[in-house]
């Protein structure tokens, strides 16, 4: 106690600089924090976007169906399947599909897309493709074949609500199947995957593309939250059998978001880690220029029996008291700006196209996670208490004689 209370004493004779040191702790620990909060904020929204916009949680296909993608690879046993996925209580909803390659044109032009045959009903229960038709309407389900486009395809394509394009693929008996589809909506959902490579009709219109009668390719589940896709997959793993059945993670069809994530977390680590280093040089300075306008005192101190240890201990407890008011009042300021953009949001203005090819949104709201901040104050503690140890040694290393006579 006795030696706290000096170190507060001893920080407190030259204020200014006390202040300046715990404000450049505070505000590098505070900018660093909300980094992380930005990007862990940035990450999720990734996470969600994908499972919301068009993968789901997991996705169930006949064995090799995700590398073919081939007509005749249908999921075996569907209705048994179905109703084993259903009754599981972790699962909210799913939904049937059919997909495959194909190529959509106009008399002008075409291009390669990924088409994918949607149960009206149930697709809105597990994506949010219904949300992201901006131009037009959603699939009617009626007897006219209809078909939704991304903006991005339907500028490629010169078309637009109302037009006529041509969807040409290869039927499930190997021939050539096509058919004319009146675009019926356009989607705006942010995402390149969706909105220049992937075009939708309805479930029963594509299953007579494919002549696959009422068999499907694809079943999307949706669950209760991204925490339980390992628990279900074990759940499953006896009713679907590895040799004639797949279950894919989102993270597993959009290996990317994840990977991202980790390469953005090495950088924010190698950044926090220097970051960290200049602020505990500058606790450092501050200590070394209070040791040397306290030379003759320390000479003192020592020549009336202080010893190496209790100066090393003191000059120790100051670095730890500048640390301390410095974390306080870092955190402090986190928590702070973090509540703030949670609720208005960080616009990136500019950088809506980049973050399309990646499912971020342009508007990021940051996530604050406890172990990042105690990741944080741990780093500085070590760093900076490293660093601390050269001005205590050298305090301890003093001469009594020399340092009483020190000008």
């Amino acid at each position: 106690m006795f030696l706290l209370k000096f170190a507060l004493l001893n920080l407190t004779r030259n204020k200014r600089r006390s202040a300046i040191t715990v404000l450049a702790v505070g505000i590098g620990l505070a900018a660093l924090i909300f980094l992380w909060a930005f990007m862990d904020g940035s990450h999720e929204e990734q996470r969600e976007n994908v499972t919301r916009l068009f993968t789901g949680h997991v996705q169930i296909h006949a064995a090799g169906f995700a590398k073919k993608m081939s007509a005749e690879l249908v999921i075996p046993n569907r209705p048994e399947v179905l109703e084993k996925i259903k009754s599981n209580p972790r699962v909210v909803s799913l939904a049937p599909r059919s997909k495959c390659e194909a190529l959509i044109g106009t008399t002008a032009q075409s291009k390669g897309i990924v088409l994918t045959g949607i149960d009206l009903d149930a697709e809105p229960l597990v994506t949010d493709i219904k949300k992201q038709v901006k131009e037009g309407e959603f699939l009617s389900g009626g007897e006219g074949k209809e078909i939704l486009i991304g903006h991005v395809l339907a500028e490629k394509l010169e078309v637009g609500l109302g037009d006529k394009v041509v969807l040409m693929t290869q039927a499930m008996d190997g021939t050539l199947a096509g058919f004319a589809y009146r675009v019926k909506g356009v989607i705006h959902s942010g995402a390149l995957p969706l909105d220049e490579y992937s075009a939708f009709i309805s479930l029963a219109s594509s299953q007579e593309l494919l002549g696959i009668d009422s068999d499907i390719h694809e079943i999307a589940v949706r669950l209760r939250s991204r925490a339980e896709i390992e628990g279900f997959k074990k759940d499953m793993q006896t009713v679907l059998p590895s040799d004639s059945y797949e279950m894919l993670a989102w993270n597993e069809i959009v290996p990317e978001v994840d990977q991202w994530a980790s390469y953005s977390n090495a950088i924010i680590q190698t950044m926090l880690i220097a970051v960290m280093a200049v602020i505990a040089v500058g606790v450092m300075n501050t200590i070394l220029m209070s040791i040397f306008e306290r030379t003759k005192e320390i000479g003192v101190m020592m020549a009336l029996g202080t010893g190496p240890r209790q100066v090393v201990s003191m000059i120790f407890f100051e670095t730890l008291v500048l640390e301390f008011i410095g974390i306080i009042l870092g955190i402090g300021l986190a928590y702070l700006l973090v509540f703030h953009f949670q609720r208005v949001g960080i616009l990136m203005t500019g950088f809506e196209d980049a973050f399309a090819e990646s499912f971020m949104s342009p508007v990021v709201h940051p996530h604050l996670a406890f172990h990042r901040v105690l990741t944080s104050v741990k780093t500085l503690v070590l760093i900076t208490s490293f660093i601390s140890l050269y001005p205590a040694w050298r305090a301890a290393k003093m001469e009594p004689v020399k340092a009483i006579y020190h000008s």
